[in-house]
């Protein structure tokens, strides 16, 4: 069965059934396709794992006993066990690609990509004269200031968000509104007009809240093809028509290029098969497993039996990854795939602390704060000794720094203490403004307080490092989604401060916490949402800092059940967070919102480390908690800027709808 998906905004329904071959990719013109009456309406719904011991509920209210079978399976109703498990690629839960969002900019550069390659393999590209782009609920509410229109412009042109040349978006955009004229997929060019051929609709599309409708027509006017797309969080796209078919658990666009191990939930699974080996079958299971198609050893549905399958297999949570991702690579690609990833990060965190730009872009005028955070950690730690800017002392010659992040050097503790900042990014002594006056009755019973000019090494370097990186998310800039662009921050924050303060083997700390955060990662992307527009900011930086801190915890060492705990606590205490950025931009309050949450995954790391093991509140629970609360959460705070700090600071909506 196709597994049912995200908890959804307006209602939830039962998915249908998958079909036994997947019908093309493309719908052909029909005025019910057109024009959706609400009986059609669906949504792609999730199912939270059970509570062990309890019974489920379903969608209706009903009550139903739980299983009895591997505390890890999931039931439909009627008591069948559902094939569907949490497994998919780590590199597809982290990819590569531009900033300032991965719902609102990856998601739709993917979606007009598939779209118009699929017109070419159908014969149809040749024949378009007219496109028609609608863009729904979300991406209407918040598209403009999330840079919507110019991802869907360069994907109809054939660009991809991993490989293309971020610092051209913005002059082929306004080239193709200044001419009016559009390259689909770099081969076929249009009239195309972005006030008459863009339609903006603040009423979402059944299926899901980011919704995109493409339309295209031929010389007599006559619709050749059309189809709608779901932009569902992290950059994954759903297709209206075929629903999971498309790249729901891939990255790719062209599904041809992923293996189909990586296109569906169902592999591996049959109905009443077990997740788990029994004791002493495991050598027969792995017999069975060889004869069919290569695919993950270990799937796991949910929190409960990831950790079973630790204890069964003796393995870490980032080993037993590691074995899951050999399905689909050989060990050394694996290696350099994550090492990759942390090179962008890293190289991405350069960028932002070395940035002479002094606003983000935007009507905000937000002042960039990364470079000047980072500057002050300069000053060190014992006033005694001269400052690196005194007149009789010479300040050392800057070194050269790209502004490139594939050219970039990597950024170490000697950059942060013992060598000078760049010169663009340095304030003289003589310009430093001077402390503030105290203020206060220095004749009171209670004294004042006077002005203490402190650091704060390790929340210092974890706010630099976090705001670093979503302001070069917000500018459009070369980011890693983890497991989002609004959130992408955090998790770099996180493991930079353990390569530079606690790693004694960089390259195996970057492993082992990148694989151990996708693992956590996978079970929000099945179990809840990591889609701003379902779950608010929670199902963004909440669930970030639940990943990090597994991360962070698991590079300390960590046992899984700590592990787990830690996560579970990262995202307990973000459960309502809200989405609601100012004038639509990815800029207040999603900065300094990645700074906390990268200083809240530390914290959760460190108080479930500290303590026995014995918790109150499970993973699965706080994943179904989260849930429940997106379910439940006004659309107004769920990024469409309608409400929250979006309307108190007086900034109107960003949609030209509006």
């Amino acid at each position: 069965m196709i597994p049912r998906r995200i908890a959804q905004t307006f209602r939830s329904y039962r998915p249908r059934t998958a079909l036994s071959s997947p019908p093309s990719r493309l719908t052909l013109p029909t005025l019910a396709h057109l024009s959706p009456t609400r009986s059609d309406r669906r949504t792609l719904s999730s199912t939270a794992p059970p509570r062990s011991g309890l019974p489920i509920v379903n969608d209706e209210g009903i009550k139903r006993p739980p299983s009895s079978a591997d505390p890890s399976a999931v039931q439909e109703e009627g008591g069948m066990p559902r094939a569907e498990h949490a497994v998919i690629s780590t590199f597809d839960l982290f990819s590569i690609g531009v900033g300032p969002s991965s719902s609102h900019t990856v998601g739709p550069m993917r979606a007009a990509n598939i779209f118009v390659k699929d017109l070419q393999e159908m014969g149809l590209l040749d024949k378009v004269k007219r496109l028609k782009v609608g863009l729904y609920g979300s991406l209407a509410a918040t598209g403009k200031g999330h840079m919507t229109p110019e991802a869907v412009m360069m994907g109809l042109e054939g660009s991809d968000p991993e490989s293309i040349e971020t610092t051209t978006i913005q002059s082929r955009y306004q080239a193709i509104l200044q001419t009016e004229h559009l390259q689909l997929n770099g081969s076929h060019t249009i009239k195309y007009s972005m006030d008459r051929d863009m339609l903006w609709r603040v009423e979402p599309l059944p299926t899901h809240p980011n919704g995109m409708r493409f339309t295209v027509f031929g010389e007599e006017g006559d619709m050749i093809a059309t189809n709608e797309y779901f932009s569902v969080g992290g950059g994954f796209v759903v297709n209206n028509r075929t629903q999971v078919d498309e790249n729901l658990y891939y990255r790719e666009t062209n599904k041809d290029d992923a293996s189909k191990a990586r296109r569906d939930q169902s592999h591996g699974i049959g109905a009443g098969t077990p997740l788990l080996a029994a004791p002493g079958e495991e050598d027969g299971a792995k017999a069975e497993g060889s004869q069919k198609a290569k695919q993950p050893p270990y799937l796991f549905r949910n929190a409960q039996g990831l950790l079973m399958m630790t204890q069964q297999h003796n393995l870490t949570i980032a080993q037993l990854v590691w074995n899951n991702e050999l399905a689909f690579m050989t060990p050394q690609q694996i290696s350099d795939n994550l090492l990759k990833i942390w090179a962008v990060m890293d190289g991405c965190i350069h960028d932002g602390v070395t940035s002479t730009e002094e606003r983000l872009p935007g009507r905000l005028g937000v002042r960039r704060r990364a470079a000047g955070l980072y500057r002050r950690l300069f000053k060190g730690f014992y006033p005694s000794i001269p400052s690196r800017s005194s007149p009789s002392l010479p300040s050392p010659a800057p070194k050269a720094i790209s502004s490139s992040s594939s050219e970039s050097s990597s950024l170490s503790m000697q950059d942060g203490f013992n060598s000078p900042p760049p010169s663009d990014a340095y304030t003289p002594s003589h310009k430093r403004s001077r402390a503030p006056l105290v203020i206060g009755d220095f004749e009171h019973d209670l004294p004042v307080v006077p002005w203490k000019n402190t650091v704060f090494p390790g929340i210092d370097f974890l706010s630099a490092y976090a705001i670093a990186v979503n302001e070069v998310n917000a500018s459009g800039g070369r980011v890693v989604t983890a497991p989002t662009n609004g959130a992408s921050g955090v998790i770099p924050a996180v493991l930079k401060y353990v390569l530079e303060f606690i790693s004694d083997s960089p390259e195996r700390d970057v492993k082992t916490f990148l694989l151990t955060a996708a693992a956590v990662g996978m079970l929000y992307k099945r179990g809840s949402t990591i889609s701003a527009a379902e779950g608010g900011c929670m199902a963004e930086v909440g669930v970030a800092s639940s990943m990090a801190a597994a991360g962070f915890a698991a590079c300390l060492g960590g046992t899984p059940s700590q592990i787990l705990q830690a996560a579970e606590i990262g995202i307990e205490h973000s459960l309502g967070l809200t989405c609601d950025p100012i004038d639509g931009l990815v800029q207040v309050p999603c900065i300094e919102r990645n700074s906390l949450g990268a200083v809240k995954a530390v914290t959760a790391a460190q108080l479930a480390l500290a303590g026995d093991g014995i918790h109150s509140v499970s993973l699965d629970e706080a994943i179904e908690a989260m849930r429940v609360t997106a379910r439940d959460m006004h659309t107004h705070y769920k990024e469409t800027s309608m409400s929250g700090l979006a309307t108190t600071v007086r900034i109107p909506l960003s949609s030209p709808a509006c």
